[in-house]
């Protein structure tokens, strides 16, 4: 696969994880296979909202639907890929968030966080100030 092709895969993957609720789904069935009711009760979404969200992430290779009856069982398709990626999603949004905290702080203290930038884009002065 080419770099701008792979780029494309990994860019439609993150796309399809960076919604809350598909980001929910996923997390609830790190623990094995479920049907679309226990899924629904878990995040407290609609059956309508869940069923469409479970499309998306089966059509991104993400999950498996084994049909039983008139019940669907959802599982990952790879649940330690799937495992890995979201601990590293986690460390990474933790360091981000670390990382930015600083840099706020670091802006405070040399003077130049006090304000807030209004819709022009130009900073003005912080509430009470000159």
């Amino acid at each position: 696969m080419d770099g701008r092709r792979e780029n494309q895969t990994r860019a439609g993957l993150a796309a399809t994880l960076a919604n809350p609720l598909r980001l929910a789904l996923v997390e609830r069935l790190l623990d094995g296979p479920r049907v679309v009711g226990e899924l629904v009760e878990a995040v407290g979404a609609g059956q309508a909202v869940v069923s469409k969200q479970l499309g998306l992430l089966r059509e991104a290779g993400l999950l498996r639907c084994d049909p039983e009856g008139r019940l669907r069982h959802y599982s990952l398709a790879d649940t330690p890929a799937v495992r890995r990626l979201l601990a590293a999603l986690a460390d990474t949004a933790h360091r981000a968030a670390a990382q930015a905290a600083r840099c706020r702080k670091e802006q405070v203290a040399a003077g130049r966080g006090t304000g807030r930038v209004a819709r022009t884009g130009r900073r003005t002065p912080p509430k009470g100030g000159t």
